[in-house]
């Protein structure tokens, strides 16, 4: 079988000339990202991409991703004078889960294989992924399915850094020019006020109704997600810009959550009134066919029914807008999950669904395009010493850079 030489670093193929996606300095922005001097070449990067295991699966935006890592590929190779491998694989069809084998290297300057079987017949060797780890020091996942969980096991063995970008759309490629030391000033901030905090409340303006959540914060840190994975073995999302913390869910024996209230949500146009007790939603309120629909779900598995995360998400204030996928808008504005919480530092994991079909970590995120009829008047943060504003009318409420 005919191999085709997979790393290249000055000489790549142009196939057609297209209209760039791509409008900044890709290589300044990866060396914000991992860490290395903008200035420096001769680094190893890698992309992983996945494709449709069949056309009928093949959507607008799939296609587009696929482009999307060609072309940044190249422009890594153009503009850093740096190595990089693409290594394709057919889908798995659900986020989080193992990559398959086998791994096609693919070719720089040649067009990405649209379907699985157009990878079967890619004039390449195929081999594991366990073999293509060594080849990159810093990995990019732009894949239809998330690979977020994999790689970080895997960055962690094997000491490469990665960014995971699962469902990213062109849509998305704004919160990719923002400086991301500025983002990490403002997370890291946030992440250490959350850790000092013993109680969050939250005052929720919903169609002129007040209502108040308060969250119980003890025994919790607070951790800061920038988009930066400067030592090896680091990996995690892109785009990134949030400080989150997970809510006490009353682990302790013998010590309650004091997380109660009532948690709006807005869907659609539909609002849904969330009582909360011990950091459980106990009852859903409202005569609409998603507050039904969001009653039974959590009625199916109480594990659904825990408050498993606190997000303040930052990339709002940079002006980027909703997109309408949770990768990007849960990064614009404070959010509350619901359901699993062990991969951010709580104990609700997988084992304690009912099934691993109802396995979820569903975001619920306060923007006024995403939530238009509800809005954050206050959010209050209360340490041992303390008790001051950090939210008022959805505009966070210090300076950052002191």
């Amino acid at each position: 079988m005919k191999t085709k030489s997979t790393i290249q670093t000055s000489k790549t193929k142009q196939k057609t000339t297209k209209k760039p996606m791509i409008d900044f300095d890709l290589n300044k922005f990866f060396s914000q990202v991992f860490g290395y001097n903008a200035r420096e070449s001769g680094h190893r990067f890698g992309f992983f991409v996945d494709v449709p295991l069949n056309a009928e699966q093949d959507t607008p935006d799939w296609r587009a991703r696929r482009e999307l890592v060609a072309e940044c590929a190249q422009k890594i190779v153009q503009q850093g004078r740096h190595a990089c491998i693409i290594c394709a694989y057919a889908s798995v069809g659900r986020g989080n889960a193992d990559l398959v084998n086998p791994v096609f290297p693919i070719a720089l300057g040649d067009e990405i294989p649209a379907t699985a079987a157009d990878l079967d017949a890619y004039p390449s060797q195929s081999t594991s992924v366990a073999n293509v780890y060594a080849r990159a020091e810093f990995w990019i996942a732009l894949t239809q399915f998330s690979a977020t969980a994999p790689l970080k096991l895997a960055a962690a063995r094997y000491g490469f850094r990665a960014a995971t970008m699962p469902g990213f759309t062109l849509s998305m490629l704004p919160a990719l020019g923002i400086d991301l030391e500025a983002i990490d000033r403002r997370v890291t901030k946030l992440a250490k006020m959350l850790t000092l905090a013993h109680t969050a409340t939250l005052t929720f303006d919903a169609l002129g109704t007040t209502y108040d959540l308060r969250l119980d914060l003890r025994h919790r840190m607070g951790f800061a997600s920038s988009g930066r994975f400067l030592i090896n073995g680091q990996a995690g999302n892109l785009p990134s810009g949030e400080a989150y913390i997970v809510p006490y869910e009353g682990e302790c024996a013998g010590v309650l959550s004091r997380t109660q209230g009532i948690l709006p949500i807005e869907n659609d146009g539909e609002i849904a009134l969330c009582e909360v007790a011990e950091n459980r939603v106990v009852c859903v309120e409202g005569n609409g066919d998603w507050a039904s629909e969001l009653r039974n779900s959590i009625a199916s598995d109480p594990a659904r029914a825990n408050i498993a995360e606190l997000g303040l998400g930052v990339l709002g204030e940079f002006g980027i807008e909703a997109v309408g996928h949770v990768l990007l808008d849960e990064k614009l504005a404070v959010h509350i999950a619901l359901g699993r919480s062990e991969h951010l530092g709580g104990v609700t994991a997988p084992s304690d669904f009912l099934s691993p079909a109802n396995v979820s970590h569903i975001d619920y995120v306060y923007h006024h395009k995403l939530m238009p009829n509800i809005r954050i008047v206050r959010g209050t943060l209360a340490t041992d010493d303390n008790h001051y504003v950090f939210v008022e009318n959805d505009k966070y409420r210090f300076d950052f850079e002191a």
